[in-house]
């Protein structure tokens, strides 16, 4: 914003206090406008004001799955997680995910009920049902207690990662990558190239239906970090690779279409006397719009800043945790909620810490003990239209079925004309 004498800026107390009345959509739109105001929506006082002034929240789904010995089926728990102040004003969580379409209770160790398996910061999830060897989709907003039931993916390989892509929230645009194995290796000419491959699948809400992309190659050595979720910054989907002796983790980014558009890279090169040479519990995490990188360290936790322009990582902060080391045993980091409030996880407890004042709010974990899988969300209350085009479904349903009635009748009036000749001859 250009400033001059008969129009001078406006106060950043007076913008801090407009941006906590508006919607998701406009400090979402406002984060552009230049950098003073981005920075305003990452202080640690915005959030728990804009949730109480206009009626959204804003924190984490935590996910656990148990196994239960004597039948042994998998069940997930879900719950959600916040900042005081920040999730609404009800006692108690007012999120539900899909109810089940068919009542039909798991009987294997490989059907899970309901699950989430990616989430956005336009209040959505996706997420799936596993049973019988086929994954269910769906598409749901869980504030308003909506969902809707997607079209299957087309291949039936093993769903190995999944990121939400919300690019418009009115009319609802979204698009879903969905990334399986076929556990095979490639073969050419007869000889093994040694590469594992990854199918591709982006769904695109817009066409409704799944579209295969390019298949991604990866080094035997090469795989997938398994629970942590992917993450979405700078415009793309970023995925943390392991490598099996732990030396040179990568990171690898595609584009909303499913495709790599630079090499993959590094993580940060730790000390070679911090922890014998590697990150332990470390993953990668969103702060401030960028790609960050969260690990322990001696002092308590680090924080990485990848610059894309650069392509290269930069230390941000190291969080001295030794004031939530008096709370509670083993805090795990897992990602910062704004600028200055780090979370942290241990077996019972959700743990948010300010930097500045050393202050600590704890949030009970009631049924997701020994947390798996997080999931960073943001909301509003206001329901929205899930459906697919109504155009589509009719169309889509007359074009299979008309033919198949035609026929059927039209076999009827032969059998029928043959039994009357047959029996006036």
């Amino acid at each position: 914003m250009a400033s001059s004498s008969s129009n001078p800026p406006l106060p950043s107390d007076i913008i801090f206090k407009i941006l906590t009345q508006t919607s998701l959509r406009t400090v979402d739109t406002c984060k552009a406008v230049n950098k003073e105001w981005r920075d305003l929506t990452y202080e640690s006082s915005f959030m728990p004001q804009f949730c109480a002034r206009s009626k959204n929240i804003s924190g984490y789904f935590v996910q656990s799955l148990v196994k239960h010995r004597l039948d042994d089926v998998s069940e997930v728990f879900a719950e959600f997680v916040s900042m005081d102040g920040c999730s609404g004003n009800n006692t108690t969580t007012p999120f539900r995910l899909p109810i089940d379409d068919e009542q039909v209770k798991p009987r294997r160790s490989y059907d899970f009920r309901m699950k989430i398996v990616a989430s956005s910061m336009q209040g959505f999830l996706c997420c799936v049902r596993t049973l019988r060897y086929n994954d269910r989709y769906y598409i749901c907003k869980p504030t308003t207690k909506q969902w809707f039931k997607l079209p299957n993916p087309k291949t039936r390989y093993s769903t190995v990662k999944v990121a939400l892509i919300v690019l418009r929230s009115i009319p609802l645009h979204f698009k879903i990558i969905r990334l399986s194995s076929p556990s095979i290796l490639y073969h050419h000419s007869g000889k093994k190239l040694g590469l594992h491959c990854y199918c591709s699948e982006v769904f695109d809400s817009e066409r409704w239906e799944w579209r295969q992309g390019k298949d991604l190659l990866f080094p035997r050595e090469l795989y997938f970090d398994w629970f942590p979720p992917v993450v979405n910054a700078n415009g793309l989907i970023y995925f943390k690779l392991n490598q099996r002796d732990n030396q040179d983790h990568k990171v690898m980014a595609l584009n909303y279409n499913g495709e790599e558009i630079f090499p993959r890279f590094s993580l940060p090169k730790p000390p070679f006397d911090e922890y014998q040479g590697y990150y332990p519990f470390n993953q990668l995490v969103e702060y401030k719009g960028k790609l960050g990188f969260t690990h322990l360290s001696p002092k308590g936790m680090k924080l990485w800043i990848f610059e894309n322009r650069n392509h290269h990582w930069e230390l941000k902060t190291e969080v001295d945790t030794e004031a939530v080391k008096a709370v509670t045993s083993f805090p795990i980091p897992k990602g910062f909620f704004n600028e200055h409030i780090a979370l942290l996880l241990d077996s019972y407890e959700a743990i948010f810490y300010d930097l500045q004042d050393k202050s600590i709010n704890k949030v009970k974990l009631n049924k997701c003990h020994d947390v798996q899988e997080i999931f960073p969300f943001r909301s509003d209350l206001e329901p929205v239209d899930l459906r697919m085009p109504t155009a589509n479904t009719i169309s889509t349903t007359k074009s299979l079925y008309r033919p198949s009635y035609t026929s059927f009748t039209l076999l009827l009036l032969i059998l029928l004309c043959g039994i009357l000749w047959f029996s006036h001859a």
